[in-house]
Parts: structure tokens; C-alpha cells; sequence
């Protein structure tokens, strides 16, 4: 093996400070990666629950006909679970509801009973210019409402971030925090698009999420 000279053990000694230094500043928990849920074509990611149709139309996943929606913790109606479940992460998409339309996007939930009472839903209905509430659009449904309505009118895209950290919930809708609280719920399962009824047609786009 040929000695390394003067040169060549100050590249090592740059070299194995920079590994330092890359370790020091890596995260603790979890990677920097984003999972494409849906980018425009295939559900591959996702598992179709108690009927509703979902179909893509020009890169837009649109949900149409939901079934069997109640407020019973006990029953679930119609809805596309994420066949890997989530504890901690950032939620990034896209949606757009019909007038009077309503929806939900729900996370930490189970496949069985009610997935906006075995974990949590964020609220999607026709909410443009109302008041807050905890069933409105925005809200943790039936728990917290946000403290702005930033959702765009019937037919327009909002975008949305929702983030899961232990305890900690926060939603960002159109660029802006409107809620953050503490659950007390399930920590990890499935993330799920709610199919309503038949009056109601929602539309996604850009689904990512990023585990922390």
C-alpha cells in the first residue's frame, strides 16, 4: 500500500470532519422523503373501503356516489384507506368539493368502525365566507374547530398541510395555520379519503406525505 502524503491525509481529515458534521445535523427521527400517495395515475398506494366510486379523470382523483355515511363510531361508510399506516408525519394534498359537497380526509384511523372516531377527520365541505366550526370545513371533525375559514368557494382548489407529531395536530389550509391542539386518540393507522354520498363530488391531487 503506498503512503498517503501530506495532501492526501488532509483530504481524509476534510473528508471524515464532513461525515461528522452530516451526522451531527441529521434528523432524529425519520428521513427527509416524501411518499407520493397519488401523483395523477394508480391507487396502487390505496385500499377501496365499503363502495363509493373513485375514478382518475385528467390526473385528478374524483370520488362520486359515497354510501352509507353516519355518525355512528360504530359504522363506517365508504372511503380509500392508505394500505400503510402513519404516526408521525407531514400530510401534503389537494382537493376541491362541489357545492353543498361534502368529504373528509381522515388520519391515524382504523379500517374497522368509524375511521372519524377511531382517529381523526379534517372536515371537507362547501364552507366558503361561514363562521368557524367544528363541523365545518377546517375543522377536527366534532372536536376542534380552526380558528380561520381560509377555504376557497365550491369548485376551487385549496390546498392543504396536516401535521402529526406524537400528541401534537396542526392544519395549514392555503399557506396559513388556522389549528393546532393535542389529541388523545389513536397515535397511528391508515390515511383515508372519505367518499360522502351521492350529492357530494370531491377531487384530489398531489398527495404526499413525508414521515418524521
Amino acid at each position: 500500500m503506498r503512503s498517503l502524503g501530506n495532501m492526501g491525509k488532509l483530504l481524509v481529515a476534510f473528508s471524515v470532519f464532513g461525515l461528522c458534521i452530516g451526522c451531527a445535523s441529521a434528523p432524529k427521527r425519520g428521513g427527509s422523503d416524501w411518499i407520493t400517495l397519488f401523483n395523477g395515475s394508480g391507487l396502487d398506494a390505496w385500499e377501496d373501503l365499503h363502495g363509493g366510486d373513485w375514478t382518475i379523470e385528467n390526473g385528478v382523483l374524483v370520488g362520486r356516489n359515497g354510501q352509507n355515511w353516519t355518525t355512528d363510531p360504530e359504522k363506517s361508510g365508504s372511503w380509500l384507506a392508505t394500505r400503510e399506516t402513519f404516526d408521525n408525519f407531514i400530510l401534503e394534498f389537494e382537493y376541491a368539493i362541489n357545492e353543498r359537497g361534502n368529504s373528509g380526509v381522515f388520519f391515524r384511523s382504523a379500517r374497522e368502525k368509524n375511521p372519524a372516531f377511531t382517529g381523526y377527520e379534517m372536515q371537507i365541505t362547501d364552507f366558503y365566507g361561514h363562521e368557524p366550526s367544528k363541523q365545518g370545513a377546517g375543522a377536527v371533525y366534532d372536536v376542534a374547530a380552526p380558528k380561520y375559514n381560509l377555504v376557497k368557494p365550491a369548485g376551487e382548489w385549496n390546498h392543504v398541510r396536516i401535521t402529526c407529531d406524537q400528541a401534537l395536530i396542526r392544519f395549514e389550509i392555503n399557506g396559513r395555520n388556522v389549528l393546532q391542539m393535542m389529541g388523545d386518540r389513536s397515535q397511528s393507522g391508515s390515511i383515508g379519503l372519505q367518499n360522502h354520498d351521492e350529492r357530494s363530488v370531491v377531487k384530489f391531487r398531489n398527495i404526499r406525505v413525508k414521515k418524521l
